[in-house]
């Protein structure tokens, strides 16, 4: 895994020498950029010239690059926040504000605005926009579930995923809306919710209907018996790699899939459960997940039920660390 901070590259030679080396040198034909909610809009309904700036910088470097585009959105601002949670935050944290409290129901329509406004804005440059990462963690909608409510987070990510593309919509562009973006583990609690339950819990309720293409990072959680991606995890109740991401693919048959993020750590990372791999045996590793796929399931195939996999050996770094993600497989969309 290769980690670039493109987001929060601010040199403008360092800025291209990056972007030179993936798209020209590693030919990558997409980069997923993270888009902070909370630095784009510090302030209801004003845009921070700033930082739209600076994805402009970014994204006009990639596109002419010839490198495809997803804009991921994550990051609540404390305007758009529930302001309950704020007197009742999870364990180890302050009264007050946090970017993962779940956003108001009033604020939903300040979400379309924003997903109008990338659309609008990045028309011709993006292709596609990405509704939030990792909503089935509580570092990204907290709480994930409540005493009167065990689907919350689910349950919030709907109206979150209904309102962004009613945004997206009004723009009258092209661009692709993407849904999903789970992590691969959850123990459905109030700070995890298992990516099988979110997506079907978004199937009952016809989310179908707010987006073009289904996404899931199929990370190996760290504690793995068997860290191989053709090796199953721990527990597949809780669980989806690439040994059983067919639990995720038949739910929307008729969508493209992909997978906006993937890799393993060359580094140990409490956040992916504190084990590394070797560079060599991750080379080995990301060959053999191309296989997983491509020989699975049918629905892996490009073209065959509307599924096109792709496989991101290259600049995939989780959000938090302030990465990038690029990806050499054409496949990805």
């Amino acid at each position: 895994m290769i980690g670039y901070r493109l987001e929060h590259s601010t040199d403008a030679s360092q800025r291209a020498a990056i972007i030179h080396e993936i798209g020209p040198l590693l030919h990558a034909s997409w980069v997923r950029l993270i888009v902070d909610w909370r630095l784009l809009e510090p302030a209801r309904g004003t845009y921070d010239s700033a930082e739209v700036g600076h994805l402009d910088a970014l994204v006009d470097g990639l596109h002419a690059a010839k490198v495809k585009i997803i804009l991921t959105t994550y990051s609540v601002p404390s305007w758009a926040q529930d302001s309950y949670w704020w007197k009742h935050p999870p364990a180890g944290y302050a009264n007050g504000p946090q970017s993962f409290y779940a956003i108001r129901s009033a604020a939903l329509g300040d979400y379309a605005d924003l997903g109008q406004f990338l659309a609008t804005h990045f028309v011709g440059r993006v292709q596609a926009l990405e509704c939030w990462n990792e909503p089935n963690l509580w570092s990204y909608i907290y709480p994930q579930r409540t005493a009167g409510d065990a689907n919350y987070g689910a349950r919030t990510y709907l109206g979150m995923l209904s309102a962004f593309n009613k945004g997206v919509d009004r723009a009258h562009t092209s661009v692709k809306v993407v849904a999903g973006a789970t992590a691969p583990l959850g123990t459905n609690d109030r700070y995890r919710t298992s990516p099988q339950r979110f997506a079907r819990y978004l199937k009952t309720h016809h989310a179908a209907s707010s987006f073009d293409v289904y996404s899931h990072h199929p990370y190996t959680p760290g504690g793995t018996a068997h860290p191989a991606p053709n090796g199953a995890p721990n527990d597949t109740s809780t669980t989806v790699t690439l040994y059983n991401l067919n639990t995720l693919l038949r739910l929307f048959p008729g969508k493209p899939f992909y997978l906006t993020e993937y890799g393993y750590n060359t580094r140990p990372s409490a956040y992916f459960g504190g084990f590394s791999v070797a560079p060599d045996i991750q080379a080995s590793y990301l060959k053999t997940a191309g296989l997983v796929r491509l020989q699975s399931d049918p629905l892996a195939h490009p073209g065959s039920a509307g599924a096109d996999i792709g496989i991101l050996p290259a600049a995939a770094l989780h959000p938090d660390a302030g990465g990038s993600m690029a990806s050499r497989s054409s496949q990805c969309a």
